[in-house]
C-alpha cells in the first residue's frame, strides 16, 4: 500500500460556510468518493476548497479541462492525490477514482466494482445523472448557495445563473408547480424501485438493502451521495428533501442510507 497514515491520499472538497459545521462535506460528487475512500478503509486528508479556488489549485497540479468543458464548470472536484512509490498520481472523476483505487489498493471484502459489474454500474451512473438530476437542478441546487462560504455561494450564484439563464431564486418552483416536481423525482424513483425489487429473495434475488442486494458497491455511492446532498441543504417550506424521500417505498432508502452509515465519516 502506498498511502500511509504519515502520508496519506489527498482528497480534495469543496468548503462550505463555517458558521454551518452541519453542512461540511455537502457535494454529492464529492461524497461518492468520500463514501469509496472510507469504505475501503484507506488513509486520506481532506483538502477544502472554495468553489471559485478549485480551478486554479488543479491548475496548479498540472491538470488540463476535460475535453468539451469550458467555463467554470471546466475544472470540477473530487480529485484525488495518491502517493505512490513512483510518485504523486493524480486521478479525478469520482468513476475513475473508484476504478483507480480497485485497482490499486485491491482488496476482495472491499471491492466497488465485483467482477462483471463494471458496465452495468456504468449504466446506472450515468442513468442516474440523466434522470434525476435534471429534477434535482430546480428542487436541490437553488438551496445550495445558503450552505456555502462567501466567496462560494457569490461564484455559486453567478455561474448557476449564467447556465440557466436566470437568477438562483426565480429556478425553484412553486406551490402545484413544487408538488408536480417532486412527484416527477419519485417517478423516476419508481422505475429504481421496480428494477431492485430483482434482488427481493422472492424473485430469486440475494436480499439485502444495497443496490447490489447484499453487496455494497460505487452505485450505493452515488445514490447515497445523492441524498446526503438533500439532507445537507437548509429546507424550505416543503421541509428537508431526505426527510421526504426517506419515507418512500416502504423505507427502502432509509435502509440503503442506514447501511451506509459506516462510510458515512467525515474527517
Amino acid at each position: 500500500m502506498a498511502a500511509t497514515e504519515s502520508n496519506p491520499i489527498i482528497f480534495y472538497d469543496i468548503e462550505s460556510a463555517p458558521d454551518l459545521p452541519e453542512a461540511k462535506a455537502w457535494s454529492p460528487s464529492t461524497w461518492k468518493t468520500r463514501l469509496t475512500l472510507n469504505y475501503k478503509r484507506l488513509p486520506y486528508k481532506t483538502i477544502y476548497l472554495s468553489l471559485p479556488e478549485i480551478a486554479p489549485t488543479l491548475q496548479g497540479l498540472g491538470l488540463e479541462p476535460p475535453e468539451r468543458k469550458t467555463g467554470p464548470f471546466a475544472f470540477t472536484l473530487p480529485v484525488i492525490i495518491d502517493p505512490t512509490p513512483s510518485g504523486p498520481k493524480v486521478v479525478r472523476d469520482s468513476a475513475e477514482i473508484a476504478r483507480y483505487l480497485d485497482a490499486t489498493y485491491p482488496d476482495p471484502e472491499r471491492t466497488l466494482f465485483p467482477s462483471g459489474s463494471h458496465a452495468l454500474q456504468a449504466y446506472f451512473d450515468r442513468t442516474l445523472n440523466a434522470r434525476l438530476l435534471p429534477l434535482c437542478v430546480s428542487l436541490i441546487v437553488p438551496l445550495v448557495p445558503s450552505i456555502l462560504d462567501e466567496k462560494g455561494a457569490e461564484y455559486y450564484n453567478r455561474t448557476r445563473a449564467e447556465l440557466l439563464g436566470k437568477p438562483l431564486s426565480e429556478v425553484r418552483p412553486k406551490g402545484a408547480d413544487l408538488d408536480k416536481a417532486w412527484e416527477s423525482f419519485k417517478a423516476e424513483l419508481d422505475v429504481v424501485v421496480a428494477a431492485l425489487q430483482n434482488n427481493d429473495v422472492e424473485r430469486g434475488g440475494p436480499g439485502g438493502s444495497y443496490l447490489m442486494g447484499n453487496k455494497f458497491s460505487f452505485v450505493d455511492c452515488v445514490m447515497v451521495g445523492l441524498f446526503i446532498w438533500m439532507n445537507k441543504v437548509k429546507p424550505e417550506a416543503d421541509g428537508n428533501a431526505w426527510e421526504r424521500i426517506k419515507g418512500w417505498h416502504n423505507g427502502r432508502w432509509e435502509r440503503l442510507w442506514k447501511k451506509s452509515e459506516e462510510f458515512m465519516q467525515v474527517d
